[in-house]
């Protein structure tokens, strides 16, 4: 996927994402972001080993039902197109940006996989940027072995593993012209808001506010 500066609504027209370019070991916040309120990578680390554990769930869908996780941890933070398209970089660290972090329960991970999984939550037009504010984090025996990172402004996420249902809506089926539209729908908003409203995050608040 080609990424762009501009938030125009548009569709993407293939499952192919590019990697960013390698992100140095060492960058500050950009402007914008107070680095007071971040947290410091030993501290993300060290809760890692606290987190409560899970169990993966063969009712939650496709690759959930059989990925082997033992931990889920949702991320709130200021990401953006670059440098910071993921809140783990190719490196394996956080970047400087996580302002927020909580490991979720059996019920909580159960109920947004579940969502995630959901072909009702996929078919609407996404925007031709990403600048995700939150972040879902699988571990097993403390390593990452998938991250799941949301961008509900530009509509759409971007997962190491692909989620089938993503992409079941095609346009142009059976065509050389065929690409999937991977917008997420209201329904899947606001399975999302929902997690990020319990869990105090940058999209919860978003959604008090607009009541």
């Amino acid at each position: 996927m080609t990424i762009f500066a501009s938030c125009q609504t548009t569709t993407k027209q293939n499952n192919t994402e590019e990697k960013s370019d390698t992100i140095p070991k060492i960058l500050p916040p950009p402007l914008g972001v107070d680095k007071s309120k971040t947290l410091e990578e030993e501290v993300l680390i060290d809760y890692i080993s606290s987190a409560k554990i899970v169990k993966p769930n063969p009712e939650n869908g496709q690759p959930f039902d059989k990925l082997d996780y033992d931990k889920v941890i949702a991320y709130d933070f200021a990401g953006s197109e670059e440098p910071y398209p993921a809140v783990i970089d190719r490196q394996g660290k956080f970047v400087p940006v996580v302002l927020g972090q909580q490991y979720l329960s059996q019920e909580q991970a159960d109920k947004i996989l579940s969502t995630l999984t959901s072909k009702s939550t996929y078919g609407e037009a996404t925007a031709a940027c990403f600048q995700p504010h939150f972040a879902l984090v699988f571990y097993k025996d403390n390593k990452m072995i998938n991250q799941i990172n949301v961008c509900l402004d530009c509509n759409y996420l971007i997962s190491e593993i692909e989620i089938p249902a993503e992409t079941h809506k095609k346009v142009n089926a059976g065509t050389k012209e065929e690409y999937a539209i991977t917008g997420f729908t209201d329904k899947g908003k606001k399975g999302i808001r929902d997690l990020c409203k319990e869990l105090n995050f940058t999209y919860g608040q978003d959604e008090k506010k607009s009541k």
